[in-house]
């Protein structure tokens, strides 16, 4: 309706009326707000070389903020049901979604918001629901490309692309997209969204090289969003081996280390057997009582739909799906899987402070995994290695500096310490004090 003074009377007053009687319809309040969407209309415009597409109003994105604080208790509450409603909006339909409190069902929002190319967003009791909703409403308000694909020309081959779909692009905003590709060479890239209701193509000529090393925080950043997409994966349709065993491969080898994921380094490496001297994280794996509280985190984050864990998951996996670089999403997964672990049985302090100093004793250097086991620095390709020759090198001595000499792209590495396994053209070197 226009934002007349009268209708804007009306609303007050239909506000003030409302009254809390403890149900909540989602289904019913999804439906009826779906339903103000008015139907698709399109044109085309013929010009003397090509024919345009011109969108009206109606085909632009319809946009529905659904904000809750419960689960579905009145009417259809069936989660399939009611997604599955949803899904018949249409493609132009975005529901994001605000779960408020911890009493909410992570999997529904999150399916919601899957299904039609938004986010969930959660607020918890502490923090400020206005501010988050207004935030929100700054950064949306005015799109600059809608529904946006992007396409590859010439023989790259585009996969494990994030984010996926992409996102409508806002003002102000930029939109950060790393996958893996194969071929090389020269290739058009295309971006094609809608602007104002009229389809949009921006083609770049795009170098894509065979091999480069030069920019090592690309990887680690894809990897950190793939792990997000992961955990996404395991937490809305369930856990299985061969997620589990990538999302710990990939933790290990580029250092996207949380207190989840190092719960599944430790796991893992305890089933495989792996020597004591060569594991990732000797101090947690050797900590009884910090793996079992993270063992409860992992569980309420695979198995939970609502309460404290779950939400706490849901933030974090988004936190490193969303990455826009990897140590700032690391904090942020660290920061929600501390809270999950206090939620999850609550821990004594001292517990929770261990499980997440654990996760920060790493660093990624020059595109190598590091973790740190008391003075000793372990290069993560160690592992991969287990019949490898082993020679020891003293720290400062001639042949440390004969060492360095030989393998002068592995400067960064032998820096990281005093004390360090490192893996070499089939050889793992120990330097010692």
């Amino acid at each position: 309706m226009k934002a007349t003074e009268a209708n804007r009377q009306r609303a007050f007053d239909f506000v003030k009326a409302l009254k809390p009687i403890g149900g909540t319809a989602i289904e019913e309040a999804l439906r009826k707000a779906l339903e103000l969407r008015p139907s698709p209309v399109t044109q085309t415009r013929l010009s003397e070389d090509r024919a345009d597409r011109i969108v009206r109003a109606t085909d632009r994105p319809y946009v529905v903020i659904f904000l809750t604080d419960g689960q579905p208790t009145v009417g259809v509450t069936d989660e399939k049901q009611i997604l599955s409603s949803v899904k018949r909006a249409g493609g132009h339909t975005r529901v994001f979604c605000f779960g408020i409190g911890t009493d909410v069902n992570t999997h529904l929002l999150d399916s919601i918001t899957d299904a039609t190319r938004a986010f969930s967003q959660y607020v918890l009791p502490d923090e400020d629901i206005e501010l988050k909703v207004s935030s929100f409403f700054t950064k949306i308000k005015e799109p600059v490309l809608a529904h946006p694909a992007l396409r590859f020309g010439g023989d790259i081959r585009a996969s494990r692309v994030y984010p996926s779909p992409l996102p409508d692009l806002f003002r102000g905003e930029q939109l950060i997209v790393v996958g893996r590709y194969s071929g090389d060479g020269r290739a058009a890239v295309t971006i094609e969204g809608t602007v104002n209701g009229v389809v949009k193509k921006f083609t770049d000529e795009v170098e894509f090289p065979a091999r480069d090393t030069e920019h090592d925080f690309i990887p680690r950043l894809w990897a950190t969003r793939r792990i997000g997409f992961l955990l996404d994966e395991i937490r809305l349709h369930g856990e299985n081996r061969e997620l589990r065993d990538e999302v710990t491969d990939l933790a290990r080898r580029y250092g996207i280390v949380t207190p989840y994921t190092a719960y599944l380094i430790v796991e893992d490496e305890s089933r495989r057997n792996v020597p004591v001297p060569m594991r990732s994280l000797q101090t947690f794996d050797a900590d009884r009582e910090g793996r079992e509280a993270m063992g409860r985190a992992w569980s309420g984050l695979k198995d939970e739909k609502s309460g404290g864990p779950a939400v706490y998951g849901a933030r974090g996996s988004l936190a490193l799906r969303l990455a826009p670089n990897a140590p700032v999403a690391l904090e942020a997964g660290r920061r929600e899987a501390a809270q999950s672990v206090a939620a999850a049985k609550p821990a004594p302090g001292e517990t929770t402070a261990r499980v997440v100093q654990y996760a920060q004793q790493q660093r990624f250097v020059h595109g190598r995994a590091f973790f740190q086991n008391g003075s000793q620095w372990i290069d993560s390709h160690v592992q991969a290695m287990p019949n490898a020759r082993r020679v020891q090198v003293k720290f400062n001595s001639q042949e440390y500096f004969d060492l360095l000499a030989r393998h002068p792209h592995a400067l960064p590495w032998f820096a990281v310490g005093c004390n360090v396994q490192l893996a070499l053209d089939n050889t793992v070197y120990e330097v010692t004090e």
